[in-house]
């Protein structure tokens, strides 16, 4: 399992109305599709909202491997400060 850091690139996409998270996050992953789905799942995205999540957008978040965290269990997503997401 790998772990990718989703942040934010472009804060004032209108997608980001939509989501309860709306800072860098870091998901444990088989792949950068996955992680992006998994914090799409775990962000509290509003799917009545009609769009696509902020977090499956990759001209509106970046999503990149990063093995500084290596405590996370597969479909983890944390916050900054070790935090779990899951609204």
């Amino acid at each position: 399992m790998s772990v990718y850091r989703l942040e934010p690139i472009d804060s004032d996409h209108p997608s980001w109305k939509y989501s309860k998270e709306q800072e860098r996050v870091w998901a444990s992953a088989p792949s950068a599709d996955a992680a992006r789905d998994l914090v799409a799942a775990r962000s509290g995205f509003d799917p009545a909202s009609g769009g696509t999540s902020p977090w499956k957008d990759p001209a509106v978040t970046s999503c990149t491997p990063d093995d500084t965290l290596k405590y996370l269990n597969e479909n983890d997503v944390v916050r900054e400060d070790g935090s779990a997401v899951n609204y």
